[in-house]
């Protein structure tokens, strides 16, 4: 079974390459457009690609929103941003990693398998 990312990126174009790339490695991708911290638990993601802002919402309280949730509290999640400062973003709320943007695609999918629970599907291989 494949390793399921849910996708919350408010650039549609980013969206788009991330899915392509990551569906070309074996991903099973989900892209959302919604801000509803509990409807993210129908979508039973493996790891969460979170924009720091998303539609007009902070990325890091919807972050620490997620954490919060019992059901999600250990899915990992990666912050995109285009802050300098995405690291101290990140760590502040408690995401297990960060992409800063413009990013290469080799670094995003280094970060993913750093922090794609080692359980949750497939084992992956380096290309």
């Amino acid at each position: 079974m494949a390793q399921r990312v849910l996708i919350i990126e408010n650039d549609r174009d980013i969206r788009d390459i991330v899915c392509m790339v990551l569906e070309a490695e074996g991903y099973e991708i989900i892209a959302i457009d919604t801000t509803l911290p509990l409807k993210f638990i129908d979508y039973n993601a493996d790891l969460i690609l979170l924009d720091e802002w998303y539609n007009e919402k902070e990325g890091p309280m919807l972050c620490h929103e997620i954490k919060t949730i019992h059901q999600m509290q250990h899915t990992p999640i990666i912050i995109f941003s285009t802050s300098v400062k995405v690291e101290e973003i990140a760590k502040s709320c408690k995401a297990d990693g960060f992409v800063r943007k413009p990013f290469d695609i080799g670094d995003l999918l280094s970060e993913i398998e750093k922090c794609m629970p080692a359980d949750s599907g497939l084992s992956r291989q380096a290309i």
